[in-house]
């Protein structure tokens, strides 16, 4: 057949019959059926070679070459390549001669039989779709899934497998079972993809291709009463009933005896990624911790397949990050890296939820950019999510979800980099996202919200305040939208006050901080979350409220300063002090709501409660709230003070706000008015925040050497003067200020009693002794310092509201008190000897009444809590530990335990009074959440007490029976001063001594209450 001096084979064939359908077809299968014999490796001697075969195709792939426009040619070129490469290797002279130059400088020889038989395949498959030529497109599938097999393990096995999956695609359209072919031509193209070299150059190609494919697949159908139906609602419309109802089936189906494996550990991981979920719904802390409970329990199982170990590897991952964005532990981001890289995420990449599996990955890299900026991990991020979005059918649930993780990945490299290409790209994949301002499902709140951050940062790096405007609109809608996510619709509230104030609208700013203090800060950390959901919730917006109070002051609405001031701090305080107060018109009106109400309190303070009790207390709770309030009177019961209320705080002397935020830091002084109410006035301090916080700082610092005897003498010299100009410089800018608008700054007459005043500081103020700020006026007759200690009796309150409760509580009668006396010394422990136990326990004794005293083994945790139910008056003396990034943690040490804030906080003493806790740090708030002044002090303040003495550092051990002598003197002796004044003379005392006269010694103790 072959013959070089004849005309070439199809040369004169018609341009319609070299390209007609059924004539490609048959020329393929022609070589299809001698596909053992296209090569000389193949038949080791040229006569078994189908050389006709070979000769003939390769000239009709060279005729159809000459017919085609140019951008339909190249997979026809290659098959002529390939062809002729075998002619050439048999009979050279047989090559066209414009072709033969070609050959015989090509080194690779004759190419391997699949590669010939994929070529053939793709051009006949790219033709046939073309014409639409079903027999062609069938006999195509046939010759790709026969060079597949042949090419496993080969460089060339990914490019044919996508190859193979487009053709079985292509066939859907005539088969019976078209979801059957769509499937399995899409798990093809995700193998390929799968097995595809790093960086490969194909790669954009190939998910364009499994782009378009997935982009025509309908969204996938669950049954209605599946655990899969009910994410599927949830992602679409939130709601937490969604979530509630999967984590109940999938419970079920993982304890169902008759589940299998390893269909139960895929439930079991399955239920771990619905209490994940619910929990970033909720903040419920229990189901973050069931979440890496289960999902740990998946893992220890070693006889799992890949896919179920993937999954549940990449389920934890995203536990452990969330633990991570709640706690800030290093370590949980860490493990969350190691479970994203699993092993067996690798192995299953041709699973069909590799996508999801990356989009995992990706969020951990992007918050381990945050922390580190290694940009390798964010372009890593980049090309995951690339990889998703594509890899994912639009109409599947969660392809928003990795749109949007994309959008934030390019949002983070983008601000890193300074690049606004980023945040262009960014913004074009949120804009469709975002939805109308109405939508209010999970994906179109988190894409508005990542779209204003967008819009915010591209605002601050080009300087366009369209931008602003744009993001504070994003802000707006979002904080509107009628949905669950609270806490998503929070930050937007914030980040919308805030814009709109940058924009000069403080009318739309104070709009939008109304919203978030009195409707949503409520809804965050709602009764039916546990204490640590509570307070990993508020430490998100540490500044809300004085960021709020600082608008409403710029709008000269200096009342509202205070409410909002009152709203957004001491929110855990305020929420316990409504379970404990006093409801005696409710008793009267309605004793049996009264009766009621008490017993809904009494469930929700009680501790080791489970996550669903709270939730069903806390609804009955507020349908209890809104049955009293339909009555008569009650409107505003359980609501929080507004200004007419909060102005009673001055009826028995000045209270001194002091508000601390970024944006501007200054008092509002409340006094005494004329009606026993209080006028308010705004004072504006020039500090700033970092002023205060780095001040607190060298404080801290300083306080600590000098009570430590193993400081050397210079080091105890510097941070003594470190010490002292902490003392002046709050003085100087601060306290001062503040006494000199109040008119108390003058020295006081021979005998007068000294005024009282209640600190309510803010932020790291806090952490600073405002009575011990240094006024530095020798006015005295002696030359000696001045402090704020010697012009004011000062007490400290964590709010207005605390203050109002506690003198809402009458003080027993002298019949009545009674005194609890503990004393527990830590020896043995990592703590130093409390040697003058027995002096103070002595020094308590001038306090009249009935007493109880626990020492030392006496003195458990259990013990202590069930003595102090009965007494009015209770004394500790032991060691005291506080946790400044977790005060909640702080904690008393007691025989044999430790006595917790959190357990504290358990407790309803209506009869308590007065306690004096004699332990280090008992009065220090944490740095942590400092705004809800969590302290020993303010929990043994929230379970009863109205007046309580406590510390700010470490006291001396042999000054504490002094002090103590003094108080008791003070508070037993007939028409006793009260608390406050019988401490303040007590100091007085202790400065006279000569040995304690230096405010290490006496500025550590402080009285907080009435």
């Amino acid at each position: 057949m072959a013959d070089p001096q004849g005309p070439a084979p199809w040369s004169a064939d018609a341009r319609d019959s070299v390209l007609a359908g059924r004539t490609h077809c048959n020329v393929a299968m022609t070589l299809y059926d001698v596909r053992d014999r296209l090569t000389p490796d193949q038949t080791g001697a040229a006569g078994d070679l189908a050389f006709d075969e070979v000769y003939l195709a390769a000239y009709y792939y060279l005729a159809r070459c000459r017919h085609l426009p140019e951008e339909m040619r190249e997979w026809n070129v290659n098959a002529t390549r390939f062809l002729f490469d075998v002619v050439h290797a048999v009979r050279p002279e047989l090559v066209p001669e414009h072709l033969r130059d070609l050959h015989e400088g090509d080194p690779r020889g004759v190419a391997p039989v699949y590669e010939i038989v994929h070529a053939v395949g793709v051009a006949l498959f790219l033709a046939s779709v073309e014409d639409g030529h079903e027999e062609g497109i069938t006999a195509s599938t046939g010759c790709l899934l026969w060079a597949r097999e042949k090419a496993e393990g080969t460089p060339s096995e990914p490019y044919i497998t996508f190859n193979l999956g487009s053709a079985v695609l292509a066939m859907a359209g005539a088969a019976d079972e078209p979801h059957k072919y769509r499937r399995a031509g899409i798990d093809h193209m995700r193998r390929a993809l799968a097995s595809l070299p790093d960086g490969d150059p194909a790669r954009a190609g190939m998910l364009a291709g499994l782009r378009r494919a997935l982009a025509e697949e309908p969204p996938s159908v669950h049954p209605d009463d599946s655990p899969e139906a009910e994410v599927t609602a949830y992602m679409r419309d939130g709601g937490r009933e969604p979530l509630d109802r999967a984590v109940e089936m999938l419970r079920a189906a993982v304890e169902e005896p008759r589940t299998e494996e390893p269909h139960r550990s895929r439930r079991r991981a399955e239920l771990g990624q619905a209490l994940r979920m619910r929990f970033e719904l909720t903040g419920e802390i229990a189901d973050l911790d069931a979440s890496i409970a289960v999902l740990e329990t998946v893992l220890a199982n070693k006889a799992l397949d890949d896919e179920t170990l993937a999954a549940t590897s990449s389920f934890l991952g995203l536990a452990r990050l969330d633990r991570h964005h709640t706690f800030e532990q290093a370590a949980d981001l860490e493990a969350a890296a190691e479970a994203v890289h699993h092993p067996a995420v690798a192995r299953a990449a041709a699973s069909p939820h590799h996508a999801q599996r990356l989009t995992n990955r990706a969020a951990v890299l992007t918050t381990r950019f945050r922390s580190h900026h290694d940009l390798a991990d964010i372009t890593q991020a980049i090309d995951d999510l690339t990889f998703a979005v594509s890899a994912t059918p639009p109409s599947q649930h969660d392809h928003p979800v990795m749109a949007i993780k994309l959008a934030v990945a390019l949002f983070a490299r983008g601000t890193h980099t300074e690049e606004p290409g980023d945040l262009h790209a960014a913004e074009r994949l949120l804009r469709p996202l975002a939805g109308e301002p109405s939508d209010a499902g999970p994906n179109q709140l988190m894409a508005r919200l990542e779209l204003g951050h967008v819009l915010q940062a591209r605002a601050r790096m080009l300087g366009g305040v369209e931008d602003l405007a744009d993001a504070v609109d994003q802000y707006e809608a979002t904080a509107l939208a009628p949905a669950q996510d609270i806490r998503s619709r929070l930050h937007c509230a914030a980040l919308w006050g805030v814009g709109a104030a940058e924009l000069g609208d403080l009318e739309r700013s104070r709009t939008a901080f109304d919203l978030a203090l009195s409707d949503l800060v409520p809804k965050l950390t709602g009764r039916a979350l546990g204490r640590e959901s509570q307070e990993a919730r508020l430490r998100e917006l540490p500044y809300l409220a004085t960021v709020a109070a600082t608008v409403s002051v710029r709008a000269q609405e200096v009342r509202e300063a205070l409410v909002r001031l009152e709203q957004g701090r001491g929110v855990l305080l305020a929420q316990a002090l409504e379970l404990r107060g006093r409801h005696d018109e409710l008793t009267v009106a309605a004793p049996g709501l009264a009766d009621r109400f008490e017993r809904v309190c009494a469930e929700l303070v009680a501790s080791h409660r489970s996550p669903q009790q709270r939730r069903q207390s806390a609804g009955d709770f507020d349908a209890l709230v809104a049955e009293i309030r339909a009555l008569t009177g009650f409107e505003d019961f359980q609501r929080p003070p507004a200004w007419e209320k909060l102005r009673e705080a001055a009826a028995q002397g000045p209270v001194v706000v002091i508000s601390v935020s970024p944006q501007a830091c200054f008092a509002l002084l409340l006094t005494p008015a004329a009606d026993g109410t209080g006028t308010l006035e705004h004072l504006p301090l020039r500090v700033t925040a970092d002023d205060i916080t780095a001040r607190a700082e060298t404080f801290r610092t300083a306080v600590a050497a000098l009570v430590d005897r193993a400081t050397p003498g210079p080091e105890r010299y510097r941070q003594d003067r470190a010490m002292k100009d902490t003392l002046r410089w709050l003085g100087a800018h601060i306290a001062g200020p503040v006494l000199d608008r109040l008119g108390l700054s003058r020295n006081p007459l021979p005998g007068e009693p000294l005024p009282r005043l209640w600190w309510c500081p803010t932020g790291a103020l806090s952490l600073l002794p405002l009575h011990a700020a240094l006024l530095d006026r020798a006015d005295r007759a002696d030359h000696a310092e001045v402090y704020v200690q010697d012009r004011v009796v000062s007490s400290y309150v964590p709010t207005l509201g605390s203050l109002l409760h506690a003198r809402s509580r009458p003080a027993p009668g002298p019949d009545r008190a009674s005194l609890l006396t503990v004393a527990v010394d830590a020896a043995g422990r990592a703590y130093p000897r409390l040697a003058a136990l027995d002096d103070e326990l002595a020094a308590v004794g001038a306090m009249p009444g009935r007493r109880q005293q626990l020492r030392d083994t006496a003195a458990t945790p259990d013990a202590v809590l069930a003595a102090l139910r009965t007494h009015t008056h209770a004394h500790l003396a032991c060691h005291g530990v506080r946790d400044p990034g977790d005060p909640s943690r702080s904690r008393l040490l007691l025989s044999g335990g430790e006595l917790t804030l959190r357990e504290l906080a358990a407790e309803r003493l209506p009869d308590a009074e007065f306690a004096y806790l004699s332990a280090c740090h008992s009065a220090a708030a944490g740095e942590e959440l400092a705004d809800e002044v969590i302290s020993v002090a303010s929990a043994f303040q929230l379970c009863g007490y109205r007046h309580v003495i406590g510390s700010l550092w470490t006291v001396q051990d042999d000054m504490g029976p002094l002090l103590a002598r003094e108080v008791y003197r003070n508070l037993g002796a007939p028409d006793g001063p009260g608390p406050a004044y019988a401490l303040h003379r007590a100091v007085a005392a202790l400065r006279a001594h000569g040995h304690y006269d230096d405010p290490l010694f006496w500025a550590s103790v402080i009285h907080s209450g009435p």
